[in-house]
């Protein structure tokens, strides 16, 4: 929500600007609203707005001259002229001075609406810009931060930070109500991303038990949230900034958690959950194993683990089997990853540990070159429904696989790809067919999963080295000398 100063020497132009304002849904926030332009000045100084709607003629001071003392005094904000006066050269001037746009009094409404529009979309992207520079900057630890952070706070900062990444649901959302920390305190917010905002808190002491209730009163509107915890100075803020955003992730653990504070990972418990793993694949226990996975969820929840102790399970499992060259040269996809890179790989910890489960009985001494149990169900499902058009996503999601694992399970099984497997199917039911049946070549076409005839075809002459009408006159052939 971008905040917004209101002058004009007329009360009822005040009224006008202001309904104005309450029907652009929630987009701003009228901060200040008088008829004394060196007021306006006062606060516009103080408070930095994010735009200023002006007169363009009062008295004291003009509309000009309030643009040009507030440039002055370094405040960048966009400044909207709203006067009765038509001519070129106010028009000109106000212009000249930086105004993004002049309108007539009194308002016409479709193009105020237009003129907000803009308005906005243009704050947007000088926010966002201007914010991802300002979060790249603070991830560098050797920057001065708390001089940084003195251009975006308010007052005098205090003694401690702390950092609240949110994830809204939908990208209208207000970012100035969102908080109620009391007495002491103050935030700036950096938006980066249409849904995404990281708040910076600066205050007395640790907020974290106001965060919390500040965030779970607006619950409603956020997909997730991550807050870190609390530091004197702001010599951690870099440190702080990534383990919120960490914690707001930690509903890829427990989905139904909407907001997390930020606990160190506890390695002592990942490690033993990881030797349980390597010990019941190293005894060939898969039943065991495979108990182990699908208990991992449950575990993670009951003692409180987060995103980044699934992370040092990963990795753990990684290392452990690269560090067996018998069982790690049969792994493929299967590399060390961070926090970002698990949660662009897996949906939640149940399809990680799923995947984990598919990957490491896919070792299984006693079944060499075989698939597991639900790969083979795919197969036997590929060769029942051959003729219908099948989609490698739909299958791995059908027979719950990991579609990388699945494409994986194809060339190691098979020794071919999915969809070389599926030609190859269907080019054998053909053969079939054509050797077996009366049906006409358009209909083997058809009976084999192919609706295009001239395809079929091209298809079957590329694998059989002749067309379907040779082939079925040449094995006739051979079975008439038979």
């Amino acid at each position: 929500m971008y905040r917004v100063v209101i002058v004009d020497d007329e009360p009822w132009a005040l009224i006008g600007i202001r309904k104005l304002l309450e029907r652009s849904h929630n987009r701003f926030r009228i901060i200040c609203e008088t008829t004394e332009p060196a007021k306006a000045l006062e606060v516009i100084c103080k408070e930095r707005p994010d735009v200023v709607f002006t007169d363009i003629r009062m008295p004291e001071i003009s509309g000009i001259e309030l643009m040009q003392k507030t440039r002055a005094k370094g405040v960048e904000a966009d400044f909207i002229v709203i006067s009765g006066f038509a001519e070129f050269s106010y028009v000109q001037h106000a212009m000249q001075e930086g105004a993004m746009d002049y309108q007539l009094k009194p308002l016409d409404l479709v193009k105020a609406e237009e003129m907000l529009e803009k308005l906005y979309r243009k704050l947007e992207n000088k926010r966002s810009t201007a914010d991802l520079g300002f979060y790249i900057s603070l991830l560098e630890e050797s920057r001065d931060h708390q001089s940084l952070l003195k251009t975006k706070l308010h007052h005098n900062p205090y003694s401690r930070y702390q950092v609240v990444t949110v994830y809204f649901k939908s990208s209208e959302y207000d970012d100035v109500v969102l908080f109620d920390l009391g007495n002491k305190a103050q935030f700036t917010a950096l938006k980066l991303g249409p849904q995404k905002c990281v708040f910076i808190i600066n205050s007395d002491e640790d907020k974290s038990a106001l965060i919390y209730s500040s965030l779970t009163a607006k619950e409603s509107l956020l997909d997730r949230a991550g807050i870190s915890l609390s530091s004197d100075g702001a010599d951690h803020l870099a440190m702080l900034l990534k383990t919120s955003d960490i914690a707001s992730n930690d509903c890829f653990v427990n989905t139904s958690m909407t907001i997390s504070q930020y606990r160190k990972s506890n390695k002592r418990l990942v490690k033993q959950f990881a030797e349980q793993i390597t010990e019941a694949l190293e005894r060939a226990q898969y039943k065991n194993l495979k108990g182990i996975t699908s208990g991992m969820t449950a575990f993670f929840i009951a003692n409180r683990l987060g995103i980044e102790d699934a992370v040092l399970l990963w990795n753990e499992m990684v290392m452990q089997t690269s560090g067996n060259s018998e069982k790690g040269s049969g792994l493929m996809d299967f590399e060390l990853l961070d926090y970002i890179e698990i949660k662009e790989k897996f949906m939640n910890l149940e399809t990680l540990s799923e995947y984990l489960f598919e990957l490491l009985s896919f070792l299984e001494p006693d079944q060499p070159g075989d698939a597991n149990n639900k790969f083979k169900e795919l197969l036997l499902y590929t060769h029942k429904h051959y003729q219908e058009e099948l989609f490698l996503k739909e299958l791995s999601n059908r027979f719950f696989i990991n579609i990388s694992y699945c494409c994986e399970l194809f060339r190691k099984v098979t020794g071919m790809t999915f969809s070389q497997y599926m030609t190859d199917l269907r080019m054998k039911k053909a053969c079939e067919l054509l050797q077996n049946s009366t049906l006409s070549i358009a209909d083997v076409c058809k009976s084999v999963g192919y609706s295009d005839y001239f395809y079929f075809n091209k298809v079957f002459k590329r694998n059989l080295g002749c067309t379907p009408s040779k082939y079925r006159k040449t094995s006739g052939d051979l079975n008439a000398l038979n």
